[in-house]
């Protein structure tokens, strides 16, 4: 298992430590080409993030979650890809459950593949109880 990092060129540079590809692939929703492009040629994703395998020198080691991760590099994407259209489909779906455990999904048809896969039903009802801090199906769910 080879360590991968991540680092931004921001004014504070930080460094974000996984153990495999495929946790900055699924659970930060950066496409398994485009990644494995950044990484290989030492290019910025979204112009700021530095995917290596060795971490950089110069830059903290900054104990930040996966989700606050994901939610900023959502917040990237939006900014470095403003002149695309946004759809009401590519909206994040925060998932909340009894225990306050969250799960993050970047599109609405995502959190439906995941209940479905649960064996839960994902209709038009769903939809009706995001951001209504209602629970359906044992969760609460919220746009972010």
């Amino acid at each position: 298992m080879r360590n991968l990092y991540t680092c931004t060129i921001e004014i504070k540079p930080f460094c974000i430590f996984l153990q495999q590809q495929k946790d900055f692939i699924n659970n930060l929703n950066i496409s398994h080409f485009t990644f494995t492009k950044h990484l290989n040629k030492g290019t910025y994703y979204l112009g700021k993030y530095l995917f290596t395998r060795k971490p950089e020198l110069t830059a903290k080691i900054k104990d930040i979650s996966i989700l606050d991760l994901a939610l900023q590099l959502e917040k990237d994407r939006i900014k470095f890809n403003k002149n695309k259209p946004l759809n009401s489909l590519s909206r994040s779906v925060l998932l909340i459950d009894a225990n306050n455990n969250t799960k993050l999904f970047f599109s609405l048809g995502k959190c439906i593949k995941y209940l479905r896969k649960k064996g839960l039903s994902a209709t038009q009802t769903l939809v009706k109880y995001i951001n209504t801090g209602k629970v359906y199906h044992g969760y609460i769910y919220k746009y972010v």
